[in-house]
């Protein structure tokens, strides 16, 4: 029973989820990623002069923070009281300094240096100069006691109010200089061995009070009012070139430059749209199929390159617009670059759905993305410029690569492409006002940027990531069908009749393939190694027999005369993977025969009364799963047994396809793929259009006359036949 309806290849829930998958993805692209999204941060360089858009009177708070963190930042730290122990312990280290002094002085055996650095050797003595140290034992012992009562007196004094240890040396100044403190009866060698003392011990007593201070900073910055700023409507916020404050933020944000903030309604757009096209392309696939097998695998690279050119578009869009200049930057994104992908992984009908999809929520990228004084474009057309401009491109681009057998295809959409964007600008340029003639030259560069662009982009996905994935293109399939390859040269140097037979089949198919619009391409490369396994034993198939050659069949027994018939199946998916060989082409192997019996030695077996198990002489499949297969196996059998009937009274080729025809269809062997009864009936028609033309009579020549044949004698030729 032949199906009319075809299988899909792309399954309802392989279908919803690439829909949701390239919804999820592109709903990204059009609202903030995380909220209070903006374009300007405090540092950045303005890109150009910035005016408010609305007028506007508010507390500013980043000048009032400003003023109240100056308030706060002129109180002084509060200390807290001085500990006495502090105190105390300054004036225990310099008595038990004096004490060390004098053990050290009643040591008579030791000379002055070694009396000082004795006393250097002390922990105590260690911020003692040397010079401070000979100091202590040049003088006597009556000056030396009166020297350290003025040290503990000082210390005592310096350190009895809160001092930082930057104050120290001015606090230990103004004691020395203090007539009150030091009288003249101190001698001058005593007022420095003072002044090394207080410089060595005195230590830092000033603490802060954390709360103290604290609660008069707060009270400081609670005195500080409001700061009140007001802006009027085209009033210059920030100069082109100047560098943006917080306070510069602030107003852009206060007067509509800028929008700072999660905005619903705009979340609420870009969820839409993304729904709409993640809908768009999943349900077009699910209806009309447009993805041959390996389907997940050219979904995966249509949908991946789809999101690229719309992350270039979002990514772009900041840094191109609003396009003051004309420069028009944002129209050489290669958007077009998604169509040429479809149109080289999937049909063109789907790749023209493609490029009209990208080319609009490219466009709704551009105007949405967060941009200076609330607007991506300077005009109303500028949206509905670049939208055209992108679908343009990819749709003519995608018209030039798909079913693409040859690489210059892809320069020639390149060209097309850019042509196509640029007619879409200049028609918008002329109805424009103002309009520059240099605006032209802009028009070209971003036309051959996006076209070439995107052919570069699409050619190169075709050829890298088509190999990485998996998928066949139609560059590897043309590469197989050239005569050169290995495969191919083998099966002529060493299985010539195994060769012309494929190549006739190819030509069969490859015609009725297109007849019914099938892929031409893959049915003819399928056929040429339909039978690459008889490599393995070309002498055991007839067409490779050489005339009064013995059969190896002849010695052999039926059912293993048709296990060696069989064993070209498995042998040929033996030297299609050895040669790697595409999936798409390998398939073609086991399922040019499906499961049919091998008819001359089943029936020679039953013919000699032998029991027979089918099971023995029966191919193991599968039966044809594509048109393409089932062409090539019908084209297989034509050929084979019209030529087989040559040299006998035979019926009419008509009859002999026919046959053929309705014996398959009786077995079953076309059941399991989508070719349809009026299908057949084309492909019939093709097969014996073909085969009839290769097939026809030749005219009998009679024998040469009696006046040819001296001729030759003579030395001249027979007339051609």
């Amino acid at each position: 029973m032949i199906r009319h309806q075809p299988l899909p290849v792309v399954s309802r829930k392989a279908a919803a989820l690439f829909g949701l998958l390239l919804a999820l993805a592109t709903v990204a692209l059009v609202i903030p990623l995380v909220p209070f999204e903006q374009t300007l941060q405090v540092g950045d360089i303005a890109p150009r002069t910035l005016e408010a858009a609305n007028s506007a009177q508010y507390e500013s708070a980043a000048l009032t923070q400003v003023a109240r963190d100056q308030a706060a930042a002129a109180v002084a730290d509060v200390p807290l009281p001085v500990d006495p122990a502090i105190r105390q312990q300054a004036t225990t280290n310099v008595d038990k300094l004096f004490e060390q002094v004098r053990t050290i002085r009643a040591q008579t055996k030791l000379t002055p240096q070694q009396q000082v650095d004795q006393l250097g050797a002390l922990p105590l003595a260690a911020n003692l100069s040397p010079a401070g140290r000979a100091i202590l034992f040049s003088l006597d012992a009556t000056t030396l006691a009166d020297l350290q009562q003025r040290t503990d007196a000082a210390l005592t004094s310096i350190l009895s109010t809160p001092v930082r240890k930057s104050e120290l040396g001015v606090k230990i100044d103004a004691y020395l200089s203090n007539p009150a403190n030091v009288t003249n009866a101190v001698t001058g060698p005593e007022l420095t061995g003072l002044r090394e003392l207080l410089n060595a011990y005195a230590i830092p007593t000033f603490v802060v009070d954390t709360a103290a201070t604290q609660q008069k900073r707060n009270a400081a910055r609670a005195n500080v009012a409001p700061i009140i700023k007001t802006y009027t409507h085209g009033q210059v916020i920030v100069g082109q070139g100047d560098t943006i404050t917080a306070e510069d933020i602030e107003a852009l944000e206060r007067t509509g430059v800028i929008s700072n903030g999660f905005d619903g309604y705009r979340t609420s757009g870009g969820v839409i749209m993304a729904a709409a096209l993640g809908l768009t392309l999943g349900l077009y696939t699910w209806l009309f199929q447009p993805f041959s097998a390996p389907a997940r695998r050219r979904m995966f690279l249509v949908g991946l390159s789809l999101l690229a050119v719309l992350v270039c578009a979002r990514i772009a869009a900041p840094l191109t617009l609003p396009d003051a200049a004309g420069y028009r930057l944002q129209f050489a994104v290669p958007i077009a670059a998604a169509a040429i992908i479809a149109a080289a992984f999937a049909d063109l009908a789907f790749a023209c759905v493609v490029a009209v999809v990208a080319g609009l929520f490219a466009a709704f990228i551009a105007a949405t993305v967060p941009q200076l004084a609330g607007a991506s474009f300077l005009g109303s057309l500028e949206s509905l410029e670049l939208a055209a401009a992108y679908i343009a491109a990819g749709l003519s681009a995608a018209a030039i690569v798909h079913n693409a057998e040859r690489l210059g295809r892809y320069a020639v959409a390149a060209i097309v492409a850019t042509l196509a964007a640029a007619a879409i600008m200049a028609a918008f340029w002329l109805i424009g006002v103002p309009r520059a003639n240099v605006e032209l030259g802009w028009i070209a560069l971003a036309a051959s940027l996006s076209g070439f662009g995107s052919a570069i982009l699409g050619l190169a996905v075709f050829v890298l990531l088509s190999l990485v994935f998996g998928v066949t293109t139609r560059l590897q399939l043309m590469e197989l069908a050239q005569a050169d390859h290995i495969l191919l040269r083998r099966l002529q140097d060493e299985a010539p009749g195994t060769y012309h037979h494929s190549m006739l089949v190819g030509a069969l198919a490859e015609r009725a393939a297109a007849a019914i619009g099938a892929d031409a391409l893959v049915a003819r490369v399928g056929a040429y190694y339909h039978d690459i396994g008889k490599l393995a034993a070309p002498d055991s198939f007839i067409e490779n027999m050489l005339d009064g050659t013995p059969s190896p069949h002849d010695s052999l027994e039926p059912h293993a005369s048709a296990a060696r018939i069989r064993g070209h199946v498995t042998d040929g998916l033996e030297i299609a993977r050895r040669y790697r060989l595409p999936a798409v082409i390998r398939d073609f192997i086991p399922q040019h025969h499906g499961t049919r019996l091998v008819t001359f030695f089943y029936r020679r077996a039953v013919q000699r009364g032998d029991a027979v198990d089918p099971a023995l002489f029966r191919y193991g499949g599968p039966r044809p799963q594509t048109k393409e297969s089932a062409i090539v196996m019908l084209a297989d059998s034509c050929e084979a047994v019209v030529r087989a009937r040559q040299d006998e009274t035979r019926p009419s080729v008509d009859e002999l396809i026919d046959g053929v025809f309705a014996e398959r269809l009786a077995e079953g062997q076309l059941d399991e793929c989508d070719v349809t009864m009026r299908e057949l009936q084309t492909v019939a028609a093709s097969f014996k259009s073909t085969l009839r033309a290769i097939y026809h009579p030749r005219v009998t020549y009679p024998d040469p006359t009696p006046e040819e044949i001296a001729g030759v004698a003579g030395g001249g030729n027979l007339p051609a036949r």
